[in-house]
């Protein structure tokens, strides 16, 4: 038994077939679209990352910041003798003013007794 429609209802399930059809593949073709669109916006962001991070020099760079660190540590071994250093100046500059003061309070005392 073979189901007959009518020609009416025939034309009618096509156009209504195709109406569906078309309007399927047009939201098939917006959604591409966008994909696309953000998969060429992801493009240009890693394009970018890419640019940023390339390596351009003929050194390695971890071995430029190994020396970097290394020249770093340098100097704070050097600020630390030459704290090491001031603070030695320090010790005898304060020494040396209390001789200063100690001669001078002497002198101040010996001129003292002899004008009298």
């Amino acid at each position: 038994m073979i189901l007959a429609l009518e020609p009416t209802v025939q034309v009618a399930a096509i156009t209504a077939g195709g109406t569906v059809a078309v309007a399927l593949v047009g939201v098939v073709v917006e959604l591409l679209r966008r994909q696309s669109k953000a998969i060429s916006t992801v493009a240009e962001h890693a394009a970018e990352a890419r640019d940023q991070v390339a390596n351009t020099h003929s050194t390695n760079l971890r071995d430029d910041l190994d020396a970097v660190a290394y020249r770093i540590d340098r100097v704070l071994e050097l600020q630390e003798r030459h704290s090491e250093d001031i603070a030695a100046l320090r010790q005898d500059i304060t020494h040396e003013r209390r001789e200063r003061l100690a001669v001078a309070e002497r002198l101040d005392d010996h001129m003292a007794a002899n004008a009298a």
